[in-house]
């Protein structure tokens, strides 16, 4: 098995090349790719969520990811793609890039 790290890294380019296809409006791919990793996204968090219980110091707020994904899926049904693309990179991305950089 990886570790949760890499397995975390792996997914957010992932969801950055993702987010890229979007923004190129390749938007059949970029959909496909999608649903694809949302089960690559589930797994980083549940990671997220493990790495906090064994690292007192790690601040992880899962109300932040929870409302990110939320946006992002309520973005989606309303078929608001620039929307999404734009919660992915800037709210997601960003904070999963953040957290990242506080796992030991």
């Amino acid at each position: 098995m990886s570790h949760p790290k890499e397995i975390v890294m792996k997914s957010v380019k992932e969801v950055g090349d993702i987010v890229e296809l979007f923004y190129q409006q390749k938007l059949q791919e970029a959909l496909s790719k999608f649903e694809v990793a949302i089960s690559g996204m589930m797994t980083a968090i549940d990671i997220l969520f493990t790495f906090k219980a064994e690292h007192e110091d790690f601040e992880f707020d899962e109300m932040k990811i929870t409302n990110t994904l939320k946006e992002a899926m309520s973005a989606l049904q309303n078929g608001d793609i620039v929307l999404l693309a734009d919660i992915l990179q800037y709210d997601y991305l960003e904070y999963m890039n953040e957290l990242l950089e506080n796992m030991e």
